[in-house]
């Protein structure tokens, strides 16, 4: 019997589609995903053969530039694992931590999942991977956290459990009310060491008292660290800690009154621009993500001759830098070819003020300055007109 033979004119089999995204890191198996991710940088192509598009791997490579250690990251990362190594001998355990800034988008949730991923990541490499385990949980703070039963809801969404079923009328009503007992019950069996909470500063001033008196016999049950990210996360923890002694012992002429206790804060605020006093924070930046770009031709450190210029539209907060050249990176390698002596239409119009509202990416990204016709020319020929917001 002979072996058949495919005919060579036939058309190749279809590309095998993309896996599915496994989910948002407030889920176990979205979180697991992105602890045993590793990425990889993608080849570049020797000739310019054809114009990429959505799912070429560069392109889906630089919308995910990784993480940028700054300083603040760095040394956030460093003192966390540090109170993790003392929390888990039990020396003077410090059961809540805040991560804290004086603006948005300075990288105060990266950081706080960066704890969570590299506390799991140690585990791992330690004892191998084991699915029965749950080192870290991750949980965002519910929109109206009225009681401690939404924030049992909140484990038991990380954990998996599906919170409603249908009615006679095949309408969602949830299981129970309370899913205090069940979740702390898993995660005891489970071994949970950190849980990570987003978003302390959407909380009412009277939903705080029942939350820190839920997450604090959650510590007490498991022995768990909190870290709590959120601008004013601190503040919010001194003050609410504070506020449940009075009512155990108030003060009278005789006693004195107690002290706020101090919290242990990491602290992420923006990167501070070129100067005498910071002259490598924001360049070091610059050349990290400058060294992570995957373009034909692209020539080496050419993104920090833009150094100013990115400073003035990003005010030196991570949340628009890394958008800005994960979006003009791909548009590098996506353009048609055009001469080498472009002729570039005014611009109509003054350019936007720093501050204000089109100088910025909160928005939408607007391109102006006429168009850019060249496939995988270098960045530096992109960023000018991309920076015209």
């Amino acid at each position: 019997m002979r072996t058949p033979v495919s005919d060579a004119r036939s058309a190749p089999p279809p590309a095998p589609a993309h896996a599915l995204s496994p989910g948002p890191p407030t889920t176990l198996q979205g979180w697991r995903a992105r602890v045993r991710h590793q990425p990889s940088p993608p080849p570049i192509p020797q000739a310019d053969d054809s114009t990429p598009d959505e799912d070429d791997p560069r392109v889906r490579y630089h919308a995910q530039l990784g993480l940028v250690e700054t300083t603040d990251i760095a040394t956030g990362l460093k003192t966390a694992r540090r109170l993790l190594r003392i929390n888990g001998e039990r020396r003077h355990p410090c059961q809540h931590v805040a991560i804290d800034s004086d603006c948005r988008g300075t990288g105060k949730r990266t950081l706080l999942h960066h704890i969570g991923l590299a506390h799991q990541g140690r585990r791992e490499k330690l004892h191998g991977i084991d699915d029965s385990r749950i080192p870290v949980v991750c949980v965002n703070a519910p929109p109206e956290p009225g009681s401690p039963a939404d924030w049992s809801a909140a484990l038991a969404v990380f954990i998996g459990w599906d919170l409603y079923r249908p009615d006679t009328e095949q309408r969602p009503v949830q299981r129970m009310k309370d899913f205090t007992g069940p979740a702390v019950h898993i995660l005891r069996h489970a071994r949970t060491e950190v849980c990570l909470v987003d978003g302390i500063d959407r909380l009412r001033p009277e939903d705080l008292q029942p939350t820190f008196d839920f997450f604090d016999y959650i510590a007490d049950e498991l022995g768990v660290t909190v870290f709590w990210s959120g601008i004013g996360s601190s503040d919010i923890l001194r003050e609410a800690r504070a506020a449940r002694f009075p009512a155990l012992r108030r003060p009278t002429e005789s006693t004195a009154p107690i002290r706020p206790r101090s919290v242990p804060t990491l602290w992420v605020n923006r990167l501070p621009p070129r100067c005498k006093e910071h002259p490598d924070e924001w360049v070091s930046t610059l050349a990290t993500l400058d060294g992570r770009l995957r373009l034909q031709h692209h020539k080496p450190g050419s993104l920090l001759d833009h150094q100013k210029e990115l400073y003035r539209i990003t005010d030196g907060l991570m949340e628009h830098l890394t958008p800005l050249i994960g979006m003009a990176a791909p548009a590098c390698h996506s353009r048609p070819h055009r001469s080498p002596h472009p002729r570039r239409p005014a611009r109509r119009g003054p350019l936007p003020r720093p501050g204000s509202g089109g100088s910025r990416l909160g928005g939408v990204l607007r391109i102006t300055g006429g168009e850019i016709r060249s496939r995988d020319l270098a960045l530096t020929e992109l960023l000018p007109a991309t920076m015209r917001l």
